[in-house]
């Protein structure tokens, strides 16, 4: 039955798919975000250096985010080695003058929550960071993290918060 296998280890045997390591980091604190250019969502940044080059890395996260008028943006960009960030392979495809991201906001006065989750391979030993940026379409209309445009102290305004880990998993 079940436990033979388990106990003869044949299951342990098989190797890949191990959960080699976890990192994450949480955001709770507010920001706005005015820029039209890639902007760092604070403190949405994890570092992880893979144990083999043939792992995978599991990036998955949540963005909570409001905007108001003008369409917001949300995607992961990647470091390998301190090579600089460029976008992760998880975007959308390029088409025009669209901008590429993993979730656009352009619900009039909407709160979204974007999330990810992504399976990278990097090939590498060396440290890999990924981190969440966004921007608005119009400087004069922000994109809000983990809170509303109003921001009322009141009890129907909320604020929220956001995340993003990476696991290692094993070949």
């Amino acid at each position: 039955g079940d436990n033979t296998a388990r106990a003869s280890g044949v299951i342990a045997a098989a190797g890949g798919g191990k959960l080699l390591q976890v990192v994450s980091a949480v955001l709770t604190s507010t920001q706005v975000i005015s820029s039209t250019s890639d902007t760092d969502i604070t403190n949405l940044s994890v570092a992880i250096t893979p144990s083999s080059a043939s792992s995978k890395l599991w990036v998955t996260g949540m963005v909570c985010s409001n905007r108001w008028y003008s369409t917001g943006f949300i995607k992961l960009q990647r470091d390998i080695g301190g090579a600089g960030y460029a976008d992760s392979a998880f975007i959308g495809d390029a088409a025009g003058s669209r901008k590429r991201c993993i979730q656009f906001l352009a619900i009039d006065y909407g709160g979204l929550t974007t999330t990810f989750n992504y399976l990278d391979s990097t090939n590498t030993t060396s440290e890999v960071t990924y981190k969440a940026v966004g921007w608005t379409q119009s400087g004069s209309y922000p994109l809000y993290i983990n809170r509303t445009k109003a921001d009322s102290d009141n009890n129907s305004t909320g604020r929220g918060a956001s995340s993003i880990t990476v696991m290692e998993i094993g070949a």
